[in-house]
């Protein structure tokens, strides 16, 4: 199943004092899970925060985002949402 994973700092979280410094773990922990294959696609909105699009269980993603430091250090929160597709459209 894919996922869609929106990542946006919590409230009252200040960028270039808590998130810039961790920012390049953060990348070797985003290149690890493309390496494994279930982080599929990862995107900047832009501004702090990321898109990700992952395949596979719930669970198994839940478990890949505990990987992030930046959300296990609860600086940023994630939002999960499955995507189902079109069975019209997928035929």
């Amino acid at each position: 199943m894919k996922i869609l994973v929106i990542c946006r700092p919590r409230g009252g979280v200040d960028p270039q004092k808590e998130i810039a410094p961790r920012a390049a773990d953060e990348m070797i922990a985003l290149r690890e899970l493309l390496a494994s294959g279930l982080l599929l696609e990862a995107y900047s909105p832009g501004g702090p925060g990321a898109v990700l699009i992952f395949d596979g269980s719930r669970d198994d993603v839940e478990q890949a985002l505990q990987t992030l430091p930046l959300l296990r250090d609860r600086i940023i929160e994630a939002e999960l949402t499955e995507l189902h597709p079109f069975p019209a459209l997928n035929q």
